[in-house]
């Protein structure tokens, strides 16, 4: 393993993707979509892939319109400088917080249902250093952890729920299309906060080597995590029905409470599924973090972005200390998803490629 190798594939920047999207979503998706469109949840999630899969491609496009440009780079070029500058700045408290998120959920749920006694900073600041270690080595060793880690949990989580799937009651996921259209678009934002994450593309792509490959790994990043929230709520809806199901703040995670793996040797099935979720709500803040570190690095001017990694860790820390209770950090998510959310995963690609289209047409007419 090299550190501060900074070349990483198509292929890799898929496993980034897919493991930072997966992260914090997976837990609440089934009850949000469930409270807002009833049984008619999958055509929700279905529509938001589309959109966020759309979304993906137009990023691509983007970067290989600046090949070997970062996104601030991007910013500065289309934007001006000040204003440029602005939206980057502002990319990387975007970074910052959504780190501050993954970092306040794992300290919730572990909390919960592993460390009961033990003070949720201590589990906050205990997963912080761990992520330093890890974004300090250099975005290689990142993706050779998204490497091993996304499908050791993903196929974890496959193998430890087929023994409830003859349990099901697939009745509960009925009726079908019988919510009003007006519904179900108003439910695609909600979703399409699970999908957070796609918009690290801006962020890797500099990095990646095999550019002409991009478009796929980004496109299929996509479908498979759309892949496993489809499973999850399906699974989640058929074993709790409709109306629990919006009652359970963690539906995913209750889902597995409720295994019961025949010879299985491990007493407390859901502790074990927890400390596999765990790494993914690792790899989640590590990309994120580093994403940040790597903004604020190049909005200074510095070639090194693990100069900026420490200190970053107390701003991270005492923003993920900012809500009270788990009831503000739902609420917390909502405003981020809303706002900072919708701008930097939908509206700023957009804007960019548009911009970048302007330039070249008058570009193009002045030549003439």
């Amino acid at each position: 393993m090299e550190r501060n190798n900074d070349k990483i594939s198509s292929c890799q920047l898929g496993f980034i993707l897919s493991v930072t999207m997966i992260g914090i979503g997976i837990l609440t998706l089934p009850r949000t979509l469930t409270e807002e469109v009833g049984p008619d949840g999958w055509v929700v999630l279905l529509l938001a892939a589309i959109i966020v899969f759309i979304i993906g491609l137009l990023m691509v496009a983007l970067m290989k319109k600046f090949p070997q440009q970062t996104i601030v780079e991007i910013n500065n070029s289309l934007m001006g400088k000040f204003l440029g500058g602005l939206i980057s700045i502002g990319f990387f408290v975007y970074c910052i917080i959504f780190s501050a998120i993954e970092v306040r959920v794992f300290g919730e749920i572990t909390k919960e249902y592993l460390l009961l006694n033990t003070p949720i900073e201590v589990l906050m600041i205990t997963l912080l250093i761990a992520a330093v270690y890890l974004v300090r080595s250099g975005i290689e060793p990142i993706v050779r952890m998204a490497q091993i880690i996304f499908p050791i949990v993903i196929i974890i989580a496959l193998v430890v729920i087929l023994p409830i799937l003859p349990e099901l009651d697939l009745t509960n996921l009925l009726p079908i299309l019988k919510t009003p259209i007006e519904k179900i678009i108003k439910g695609i934002p909600i979703v399409l906060f699970s999908f957070m994450g796609i918009e690290l593309t801006l962020i890797f792509s500099v990095f990646v080597m095999d550019v002409r490959n991009i478009k796929k790994h980004v496109a299929l990043s996509v479908w498979i995590v759309w892949a496993v929230y489809m499973f999850i709520l399906i699974v989640s809806v058929s074993r709790f029905g409709l109306i629990e199901t919006t009652h359970i703040i963690w539906p995913s995670l209750e889902l597995f409470k409720t295994v019961d793996l025949p010879g299985a040797f491990i007493e407390n099935i859901e502790a074990f599924v927890i400390a596999i979720w765990i790494l993914s709500v690792f790899m989640t803040l590590v990309t994120m973090y580093f994403s940040a570190s790597f903004i604020l690095s190049r909005i200074l001017k510095s070639k090194e972005q693990n100069y900026f990694v420490l200190p970053i860790l107390p701003i991270v820390y005492y923003v993920a200390l900012v809500p009270d209770n788990i009831a503000q950090v739902a609420d917390f998510m909502d405003l981020y998803s809303n706002y900072l959310g919708t701008f930097y995963v939908i509206l700023l690609p957009l804007l960019l490629l548009s911009i970048s289209r302007l330039k070249k047409k008058k570009g193009g007419k002045r030549n003439a």
